[in-house]
C-alpha cells in the first residue's frame, strides 16, 4: 500500500512541475514581447533621428518642458 501513496505524491509532484514550467514559460515570453518592442522603439528612434537630426534636438526640448511643467505642478 505504501506504493500507490508514493505515486499519487509523484503525480501532485509532476502536476506542480508542469504548472511551474508553464509559469516560467508565460514569463519569459512576456518578458521577450517586452523587450521586442523596446528594441523596435529604440530602432525606430535611430531612424528617425539620422533622417532628422533636428527631431532629436525637439525631442530634448520637449522632455525638457515636460519635466518643468511637472515641477510647477508639484509645487
Amino acid at each position: 500500500m505504501a506504493e500507490p501513496e508514493s505515486q499519487e505524491g509523484n503525480y501532485d509532484n509532476r502536476g506542480k512541475n508542469t504548472e511551474n514550467f508553464k509559469m516560467d514559460v508565460k514569463e519569459c515570453l512576456q518578458e521577450m514581447e517586452r523587450l521586442t518592442v523596446h528594441v523596435a522603439c529604440m530602432t525606430y528612434d535611430c531612424v528617425n533621428i539620422q533622417t532628422n537630426p533636428d527631431l532629436f534636438n525637439a525631442m530634448q526640448h520637449l522632455d525638457h518642458v515636460f519635466l518643468r511643467c511637472r515641477e510647477e505642478i508639484k509645487k
